[in-house]
């Protein structure tokens, strides 16, 4: 594969979470690359596809479980030619830190990603500015954290999550486990826990999920061989035995049994409680099994946020639409009640940011009618990011509610009624916008009787009527141009009645 490995794993991770391959020009800007690399990137795939019987991938077609495992296999044989950045190697020294298997020392480190012992120590100043997980340095330990066993997992958990988009410096990380299980064989499993949660469930998680959890059960187990874990610093006896009695708790067993044969390691009860956990966050948001009646505060809460929402907002609906709106909110706040109880997984991808709607989440969860049923639920409040989830429901709520309005043309002419006939065919069932459509004869037509402005485009072969609004002049000839421009004209003046908000 003579492609560029950052590229092609950048590549191959965005289509792994898309149903349909997009098309290029979307792929292109997503990515932010060229159209040319895209049909470069997709040859190389297809390549990689034919060379293990498999379909090739073709836009707006499906993409299947198997082309995603093969391409992931391929990009796991693919040799390593890409300079990790500063914040690609402090990622793997989170992990390498938080679930340490060794003791990691600047020379560790150096040895690692083969650099100078000063790009090592200006990496370990950078993570010493942070609040939280700064690397502190014992002669004894090597670079250690000093936060609760907990969140040391957690932490870890999330880093690697973070990991799973490039490939590269995932594989680095790999490198650093003893006895280096390869990438391959983490795919291999990861596939295997995707298929059991799906014949399970009848559910499915993302490759990515998969694999995060696929390799964190195999570097917290290592770690729990030297650093003993037990349930109780994780849990306490209500979370322990409310684990135990999910679905998502038997999938995990059964998973432990295949990588505990895969990977030669023991995985503790303590791991295999927190792997629970960290299965039923990441699908709440799928999750049609969940227990309504266990959740009915958040039910109660998502009522007055979203009531709360309105009001601050100035947005109207249906009942049920607000319904509808009501049962988004309180199937996101789940995963993030689960996230804010076990202060487990906080990283939230492909978040779109707009400040008057987050601004609005931010008032309405300070007017709550209910104060206290919110911190009750949230005692710590919603994260930022979370707080952007809940403003992109409420902006694509908002934009669902936003109404067309027709552009009134108003056509003055003496033009015959072929031509005219023409003129309104193009304009009502040819434009991109809606339009509605007034034609008066040009020899009747009196501006002093007629309110010429309250239409918002005129069109007339005449240089004598008197408006201030868009005229479009008619031509001496009808060609294919001149429908193409008023076609331009309509699609740049088309009026949208949006949704006005009180700033």
């Amino acid at each position: 594969m003579q492609v560029s490995n950052m590229n092609y794993a950048k590549f191959i991770n965005y289509i792994a979470t898309q149903e349909l391959l997009p098309n290029v020009q979307t792929m292109a800007n997503r990515l932010n690359l060229s159209s040319r690399k895209i049909y470069y990137l997709l040859q190389a795939a297809n390549s990689d596809l034919r060379s293990s019987n498999q379909p090739f991938l073709v836009p707006s077609t499906k993409i299947s479980d198997s082309q995603i495992s093969v391409l992931k296999n391929k990009l796991s044989q693919a040799p390593s030619d890409e300079y990790l950045t500063s914040y690609e190697r402090q990622q793997i020294m989170d992990i390498c830190i938080a679930l340490p298997l060794k003791k990691w020392t600047l020379s560790a480190f150096q040895s690692l990603f083969d650099v100078s012992r000063n790009t090592v120590l200006r990496d370990i100043a950078d993570l010493k500015k942070r609040k939280k997980f700064r690397p502190e340095f014992s002669k004894k330990n090597g670079f250690e954290f000093k936060e609760p066993r907990y969140d040391l997992l957690v932490h870890a958990y999330n880093s690697l999550m973070l990991l799973q988009s490039h490939r590269n410096p995932l594989n680095y990380f790999i490198h650093s486990l003893d006895g280096e299980p390869s990438h391959s064989k983490f795919l291999l499993v990861s596939e295997k826990l995707k298929n059991m949660y799906k014949d399970s469930l009848e559910k499915s998680i993302s490759i990515s999920n998969a694999l995060t959890l696929t390799i964190f059960s195999v570097v917290s187990s290592m770690y729990s061989s030297h650093h003993s874990i037990t349930e109780e610093m994780l849990f306490n006896d209500s979370d322990i035995t409310s684990f135990t009695k999910r679905r998502e708790h038997n999938i995990i067993q059964d998973y432990a049994l295949v990588a505990e044969t895969n990977f030669s390691i023991h995985i503790p009860t303590s791991v295999k409680l927190f792997l629970t956990l960290q299965l039923l966050s990441v699908t709440k948001e799928q999750d049609d099994h969940f227990s309504s009646h266990s959740f009915q505060d958040l039910l109660i809460l998502s009522e007055h946020i979203v009531d709360a929402f309105m009001t601050i907002s100035h947005i109207t609906s249906k009942n049920t639409e607000r319904k509808i709106l009501i049962r988004e909110i309180q199937t996101q706040l789940k995963p993030f009640w689960y996230a804010v109880r076990y202060q487990n997984i906080t990283v939230y991808e492909y978040l779109y940011h707009e400040p008057l709607f987050e601004k609005y989440v931010v008032e309405s969860l300070n007017q709550l009618t209910d104060s206290a049923l919110y911190n009750h639920l949230f005692p710590y409040g919603l994260l930022p990011d979370q707080i952007s989830v809940l403003a992109m429901i409420f902006y694509n709520f908002s934009l669902s509610q936003q109404k067309e309005t027709k552009l009134n043309i108003l056509m003055v002419t003496s033009l015959p009624i072929y031509s005219q006939n023409l003129f309104k065919t193009i304009i009502e069932k040819h434009s991109t916008v809606p339009c509605a459509l007034t034609i008066q004869a040009l020899n009747s037509f009196d501006n002093s009787s007629n309110n010429v402005n309250q239409f918002d485009l005129i069109i007339t072969e005449s240089t004598e009527i008197s408006t201030k609004q868009p005229t479009f002049l008619i031509d001496s000839e009808l060609k294919e141009s001149e429908f193409d421009r008023l076609k331009t004209v309509i699609s740049q003046i088309n009026p949208m009645e949006k949704i006005t908000n009180d700033k």
